[in-house]
């Protein structure tokens, strides 16, 4: 079935931005890696409303490029991908391609 659908779909698929595939917890962490940086540090700094809807803020920090941003969610996961996000963010105003 792989070999099929590469067959039908491998130019497509190629075309794709990796903006587009990859979640931006993977981005970051793929391009601090590629140069040579330590990980993304991830904490949760806050959580508020009712149990069953909750509201998240995480934070995520580059100790080494002296980066942080923060980011909110529904959950601890979509709240540490906003941060990621965030921070690519904060990479690409100084002039980095993430």
């Amino acid at each position: 079935a792989r070999a099929f659908v590469l067959r039908l779909y491998s130019a497509r698929l190629a075309e794709l931005p990796t903006k587009l595939v990859k979640d931006p917890k993977t981005r970051l962490q793929e391009w601090l890696q590629s140069r040579g940086y330590e990980l993304p540090h991830y904490t949760m700094e806050a959580a508020w409303g009712e149990p069953h809807a909750q509201t998240f803020r995480a934070g995520c920090s580059v100790a080494a490029m002296s980066l942080a941003a923060t980011g909110e969610g529904q959950s601890r996961r979509r709240a540490e991908q906003e941060a990621a996000i965030a921070l690519i963010t904060l990479l690409e105003a100084q002039g980095h391609k993430p």
